[in-house]
């Protein structure tokens, strides 16, 4: 059994219907509410990971970002705070609880609105999902998913979704599980490498 199927019980004389998933779509989760689920938002000079992404690391502090320009995916990798182009996303550690932190990275942020041509005026809100790659966790951002957010000058905030999902509800099933699975030998390049600013 894959990690994407589930057993369902039947009751008593209850029926089953057997389906074909073919034209099926998965619905985005950014169609809904998603408060408490694990984001990161990017400013045209920062970045800031939700504490929801962080508790999916629990006490890490440092981490490596993973960028596939090709793609447009970007990858969280935990690492120690003294490994290579280590970036501390976290406030506090030891006995202090750990806070998220607002990351500060203009160059970083302008190489990321330059590839994703997107506009400085806005801030983008992507959902992440937990990825695997070798038996080591990691975060995925898929960085062409994002909720774009317009400041109107009141408290209420507006947001807006690419244009083309007002064509389709999500990817096809048959695209689904392809859509995440990740290889860190095949495009991805460090931080260091796109103009990232280590912070201790």
């Amino acid at each position: 059994m894959s990690e994407n199927e589930y057993i369902v019980e039947l009751a008593e004389g209850e029926e089953q219907e057997v389906i074909n998933l073919a034209g099926y779509q998965v619905a985005k989760a950014e169609l809904f509410a998603h408060t408490r689920e694990p984001a990161i938002t990017v400013w045209d000079n920062k970045i800031k990971f939700n504490m929801a992404c962080l508790r999916k690391f629990p006490g890490v502090t440092h981490i490596q970002l993973l960028i596939h320009p090709d793609e447009k995916r970007l990858i969280v990798r935990p690492c120690e705070p003294d490994a290579p182009d280590s970036l501390r996303w976290a406030s506090g550690g030891g006995e202090k609880e750990i806070k998220a932190r607002d990351m500060l990275c203009q160059i970083f942020a302008a190489k990321l609105f330059e590839l994703m041509q997107w506009d400085k005026q806005y801030k983008y809100k992507m959902l992440g999902k937990p990825a695997i790659y070798n038996n080591e966790g990691l975060y995925l951002f898929k960085l062409t998913d994002f909720e774009l957010f317009v400041n109107n000058g009141t408290k209420k905030r507006r947001s807006y979704f690419p244009a083309d999902w007002r064509e389709c509800f999500g990817v096809p099933v048959e695209e689904h599980e392809e859509a995440y699975k990740i290889d860190l030998a095949e495009g991805y390049v460090s931080t260091n490498e796109v103009g990232g600013e280590k912070h201790d």
